[in-house]
């Protein structure tokens, strides 16, 4: 189905007789001025080979400087340049959109009518955003004074140009496509409405039309004055002011209808899952702006309406398709007389995502209580596929997807792989004191709690920053570390469709930025992303990259199943017994890690407060930025998470 007609140009070729010379380049030396008296022109019954030369090589000068978009040099082929004639070809090209263009001279033949030389030729014409538009035409050469030139009319353009003719490119676009949900719903899609429009010239009493117009359909009076009184409208002018879906029009049809200056038009507009469902995912449409016509070039023109953000405009290619165009002769009267050409545009293809409706409601529902700001993503721990993601405010970045920050203790899960591979085992003796040094640097644990001799489970389960900074250091060889974090995607840019930040993991530089490495601070940066990957990385046995939309499975880097085991049972104790027990939900078995990344606000030390893990299927990771501590801020908010997901789970078995 094709819908939205828009004229893209429609530009007058102005006719040879033109009366004003006003916007004229000076015609070079040699040639003959508009002022000048007509040259004396002969009529040959036939041509020499020198004429035919001759002629042929003035109707090349000119297609050549045609071709270079030169209208000076042009005219210098052209007998008695009509005063419009810069004008005509600057309409020529403008109306076509003309991004290039190449001519052929081919023969040279006496004119029908006996007056000099008519010199074929074929074009070529790359109409910018639709293609190469072929055609043949005739130049008519007669000899002036010692000179041949051109008798020059705007047939010379096109063959089937008259005076006052002009020239277009039309464009329908079709309907533009949905993105959809991971089991085929839509998130957001094209749908029918009728658009209500006034008519100014034929309102009788505007302040009675608003109020109707509120009353009937609901449309905003003061937003509809404004757009109705806008200073570029014209009185004939329709002036769109309000729309309804098509379904909900019968039932006001009779109402609106009766208003004197109101029409309706059938039409379709993009409408989507009310916000603030994925708003940074899935993003918006609206009219087009100057960055983005800049950006994405023909086909499209300032008229359109097109992805602001988001899916929306990530992928505005793949969803809107490419129009049908044509280019179109029209009449002095505004009809057109010819279609010279068409192009046939590219149907649209819906975007199917990973999202899940009923897990991206669940998450907005838990981060609408959150502090801000604040992040939640939920993954697919079997295919990484994004289920929901959310970030607040929403009039910020897509902290969700975009932020880095410190992961504090939640990368201890890399830690602890890394030192488990070494051979460290969850049940050996460890120490936790109170504060340790390490390179120089003092380590210490959160309000400097001390627990002594304990097992690597409980150190774990307790985030003693005391114990895995120093085994870090004592334990692994030079590069470890490092090797473990690639394992677990640090470096690896998540290849998504919307913008998202690759995690860093920088090569320690001595034993001191190993240590703060080992607990997620130094210059260790993640995205809530991210940091669910890594969560997704235990519950499935090994890393892959998330996704958004569906393609090829991405490879998976196993930890091993010894190292895979033992982390789940780690993640499960802090849960338990440790510092995220306000993530624990009754019955539930949830496996998780807490974060409290300290970081530089100003003259002040704060924290960002995290929690990852995960719970059945599904992998997660929460984010307040700047709020506290990860067990007591974060936990809860995991708490709550997984509620609505069991909650949808027990609602899919009924």
């Amino acid at each position: 189905m094709r819908a939205r007609g828009v004229l893209v140009a429609i530009l007058a070729l102005a006719a040879a007789s033109c009366s004003s010379g006003a916007g004229i380049p000076p015609a070079p030396a040699g040639t003959t001025s508009t002022t000048a008296p007509a040259p004396t022109t002969s009529v040959p019954t036939g041509l020499t080979a020198e004429d035919q030369a001759a002629a042929a090589a003035a109707a090349a000068g000119y297609l050549a400087a045609l071709a270079d978009f030169d209208w000076a040099r042009a005219a210098t082929f052209v007998t008695g340049p009509p005063s419009g004639f810069a004008r005509a070809h600057q309409a020529w090209r403008d109306g076509l959109a003309a991004a290039a263009a190449t001519f052929t001279v081919g023969e040279t033949r006496p004119a029908d009518d006996g007056a000099g030389a008519a010199v074929s030729f074929s074009a070529a014409v790359e109409i910018a955003g639709a293609g190469t538009w072929e055609y043949a035409g005739s130049l008519p050469v007669v000899r002036a004074g010692s000179r041949w030139l051109v008798a020059w009319s705007p047939a010379a353009l096109h063959p089937s140009l008259n005076e006052g003719d002009t020239l277009r490119v039309t464009r329908s676009w079709p309907t533009r496509a949905a993105i959809l949900a991971v089991d085929g719903r839509p998130i957001a899609t094209e749908e029918p409405v009728k658009v209500i429009g006034v008519v100014p010239e034929r309102v009788e009493d505007l302040e009675a039309l608003l109020s109707a117009l509120e009353e009937t359909a609901g449309i905003d009076p003061e937003e509809a004055r404004a757009e109705i009184q806008a200073p570029v409208v014209q009185p004939d002018w329709f002036v769109p002011v309000g729309s309804l879906p098509a379904e909900d029009y019968p039932a006001v049809a009779g109402g609106l209808e009766a208003l004197p200056g109101v029409l309706v038009r059938d039409g379709t507009e993009r409408r989507r899952l009310p916000s603030p469902f994925a708003d940074h995912l899935v993003g918006n449409t609206g009219a087009m702006t100057v960055e983005l016509l800049a950006v994405l070039g023909p086909p499209y023109a300032a008229t359109d309406r097109v992805g602001r953000s988001g899916l929306e405009l990530a992928l505005e290619r793949q969803l809107a398709g490419t129009p049908d165009q044509r280019v179109e002769r029209v009449d002095r009267y505004g009809g057109v007389a010819e279609v010279l050409v068409s192009f046939p545009g590219t149907e649209p293809q819906a975007v199917a995502t990973t999202l899940d409706i009923d897990v991206q409601a669940a998450v907005e529902t838990v981060i609408a209580g959150a502090p801000e700001p604040s992040a939640i993503v939920v993954l697919d721990v079997a295919t990484g596929g994004i289920r929901g993601a959310a970030s607040r405010p929403l009039t910020g970045f897509d902290r969700a997807l975009g932020g880095l920050y410190p992961p504090g203790s939640a990368f201890k899960v890399v830690t602890a792989a890394a030192l488990l591979s070494a051979g460290v085992t969850v049940d050996r003796s460890v120490d936790c004191p109170g504060q340790v040094m390490v390179g120089g640097r003092r380590f210490t644990n959160a309000g400097g709690e001390a627990l002594g001799e304990i097992s690597f489970t409980d150190a774990f389960a307790f985030s003693c920053n005391t114990t895995f900074a120093p085994l870090a250091v004592t334990l692994l060889e030079e590069g470890e570390l490092a090797g473990a974090a690639a394992g677990f995607g640090f470096g690896v840019a998540p290849g998504l469709p919307l913008p998202a930040s690759t995690p860093v993991f920088p090569t320690p530089v001595d034993d001191a930025e190993e240590a703060s490495a080992a607990i997620g601070q130094g210059r260790v940066l993640v995205s809530p992303l991210h940091l669910a990957t890594v969560a997704a990385a235990v519950a499935g046995g090994g890393w892959r990259p998330a996704s958004l939309v569906p393609g090829g499975a991405a490879q998976q880097h196993p930890l091993g199943l010894p190292v895979a085991a033992d982390l789940a049972d780690l993640m499960r104790a802090v849960v338990e017994y440790g510092t995220g027990t306000a993530a624990a939900v009754a019955g539930q078995e949830i496996h998780g890690k807490t974060g409290t990344a300290e970081y530089q606000a100003g003259d002040q030390i704060a924290t960002h407060a995290w929690f990852m893990g995960y719970w059945e299927g599904y992998a997660f990771a929460v984010l307040v930025e700047g709020g506290g501590g990860g067990g007591r801020v974060a936990a809860p908010l995991a708490a709550a998470l997984v509620e609505q997901l069991v909650a949808l789970e027990a609602g899919s078995e009924e």
